[in-house]
């Protein structure tokens, strides 16, 4: 919320579910979680001290008066500083040369010839890792399976063992959850329709769960399973939009594992269409391939397991289709791949934060190399 009085922006304890995605959507790196409460916590500026007309701890505790406190329209714009780029969603933040402050020689806001040293000193971190994220890699596969094999079975023909399709459903379901703080509050995740493509995601998905087992278990109608599958499909999209935030300035650049991509290759896959299936292979390919070129060759681990997943992911089913006429073949090596391919997702996802910002400033700079 945004207090009117004083445009202070706090978090209520009481509402949020501790999903880290204000984190995600944070380049400034404000909102932290808690682990203890299982919530997001953030810089209140002393709200209780401004109710009583005083300035912020942080102020009034600052030995060299290195802060202030006040009106944005009391102080002259400065353009960004390193590690704090101009976003576009105009921080109530403004950064001053130090001769504006003591009246003495402008200086800048870095030392004269920083180092490589400078920049590996920086936490650079991505906020995003496979550690913290392994429930949403579970979550997604399944879901792209679950809406895959729906889609495929049009019209009338079941997509396999109805209850086992209501099982990968709930554990799907399941595993959305685990990377919450407060579980128990999940509900709350659909209140944001509006504006937030993770709610936009929980609801289209549980929509289609929803209509899905019902045709499967109850009513068997065409139209209905035709209504599951399109709100399967915009699922994927959705799923995909979620990510925008993290991506930041890259949001329009695919990536070899965004679902609508693996949902299509799954498709080709299920409806034995070798021409299907060999397009969105090619594309996968190629953003792979792609993406190799652009991180360069200094990241010999990721090269060889993007090695390993192209060549068992993408080359050998093909190949293993295209030698014995069945695409059955081709299903574990497809497994394989896009499992790879989800954890390479992961890995490329680096959210900025003043940290990862501040290294690649001084990359630029030093011409060092900084991992991000």
């Amino acid at each position: 919320r945004k207090d009117e009085v004083t445009g202070v922006v706090s978090v209520d304890p009481d509402l949020c579910i501790g999903c880290r995605y204000c984190s995600w959507a944070c380049p400034y790196d404000a909102p932290r979680f808690d682990p203890g409460k299982g919530t997001m916590s953030k810089c209140t500026f002393c709200d209780h001290r401004l109710a009583e007309g005083l300035a912020p701890a942080c102020v009034t505790a600052c030995p060299t008066g290195a802060l202030g406190h006040g009106g944005l329209d009391e102080l002259p714009g400065v353009e960004a500083a390193p590690g704090f780029p101009e976003t576009g969603i105009g921080p109530a933040i403004r950064f001053l040369p130090a001769a504006e402050a003591t009246g003495g020689p402008e200086t800048s806001y870095l030392a004269p010839g920083p180092s490589t040293a400078d920049a590996a000193s920086i936490p650079s971190r991505s906020k995003v890792s496979l550690r913290s994220e392994w429930p949403l890699l579970g979550f997604s596969l399944l879901a792209v399976l679950l809406v895959s094999l729906f889609t495929a079975s049009l019209p009338d023909a079941p997509p396999g063992s109805p209850i086992l399709f209501a099982g990968l459903a709930a554990l799907s379901l399941g595993l959305s959850t685990l990377h919450l703080g407060r579980k128990e509050r999940a509900w709350r995740a659909v209140l944001g329709m509006r504006t937030s493509w993770l709610s936009r995601e929980i609801l289209l998905y549980s929509g289609f769960l929803a209509l899905a087992l019902l045709s499967l278990l109850v009513v068997p109608d065409p139209g209905l399973r035709r209504g599951a599958a399109l709100l399967g499909l915009a699922v994927l999209f959705a799923m995909d939009r979620v990510y925008d935030v993290a991506r930041g300035r890259d949001r329009s650049r695919l990536h070899s594992a965004d679902v609508v991509l693996t949902g299509g290759f799954l498709l080709g896959l299920l409806w034995g269409s070798p021409w299907v299936f060999g397009f969105f292979g090619l594309l996968k390919l190629w953003l792979a391939l792609r993406r190799g070129l652009r991180q360069g060759g200094n990241r010999a681990g990721r090269a060889a397991l993007r090695v390993l997943r192209v060549g068992i992911g993408l080359v050998l089913p093909a190949t293993l289709w295209l030698a014995t006429g069945d695409p059955a073949w081709a299903w574990p090596g497809v497994a394989v791949g896009e499992i790879i391919d989800r954890i390479e997702f992961y890995a490329d996802l680096v959210i900025l934060t003043p940290g990862v910002q501040m290294a690649r400033d001084l990359r630029r700079q030093t011409g060092g190399s900084v991992a991000a």
